[in-house]
């Protein structure tokens, strides 16, 4: 995805979010894992991750958009794509 940025700080919220809700350790979850391939993640698995996105962090995903989700690259994308963080002047 071309050209989002994310803080180290929402990356790590993101990153827990996800092991969380594969109910993996955090450590077993890399940049190039499928969710799906990898952890058996199902479709109930990524609406939690987008519903916790928006609990945790505030984040609000399209719908459409969270059939993409299935890896951690995708999913710091669509964080830094839809985050509120304050961009420095």
């Amino acid at each position: 995805m071309s050209g989002q940025t994310i803080s180290e700080d929402l990356r790590r919220k993101v990153h827990t979010i996800v092991a969380d809700v594969l109910e993996v350790d955090a450590g077993e979850l890399v940049d190039s894992s499928s969710f799906s391939d990898d952890f058996d993640a199902d479709s109930l698995m990524t609406i939690e991750i987008i519903a916790r996105f928006e609990r945790d962090l505030g984040i609000t995903v399209p719908q459409d958009e969270m059939v993409d989700l299935d890896d951690l690259s995708t999913a710091y994308a669509l964080a830094a794509r839809y985050a509120k963080e304050p961009t420095s002047a």
